[in-house]
């Protein structure tokens, strides 16, 4: 696995799912109305098959919410490639080294 999917949960998820992935609640929870899920928990959720394009979808474009809700969960998508200055390679790269990580950190 890329060492840079540990390093970008780091840096971009470890906030609001903990640095164990395992969620809770964010620091500043009056931003969020919910806690944060457990991403170690993802294939056991979807009958133990890691949703690879599931997690790389909500990745790029967000997860789907209610219709008066925010959007408690960034769009890394866009923020990636406001990062990488449009670079849709480096984009792909990124949300593909995160999914290999989540993927990698799954309960048994």
């Amino acid at each position: 696995m890329p060492e840079e999917g540990p390093a970008l949960y780091k840096r971009n998820c470890a906030v609001c799912h903990g640095s164990d992935a395992k969620g809770g609640s964010a620091p500043d929870s009056s931003l969020f109305t919910k806690p944060a899920p457990d991403l170690t928990t993802l294939a056991k959720r979807h009958h133990d098959k890691f949703p690879d394009e599931y997690v790389a979808a909500v990745l790029r474009s967000g997860a789907k919410v209610p219709d008066h809700g925010p959007a408690e969960m960034p769009v890394w998508g866009a923020i990636f490639k406001a990062s990488a200055d449009s670079d849709q390679a480096q984009v792909n790269r990124r949300i593909d080294n995160l999914v290999a990580y989540l993927k990698s950190i799954q309960a048994k």
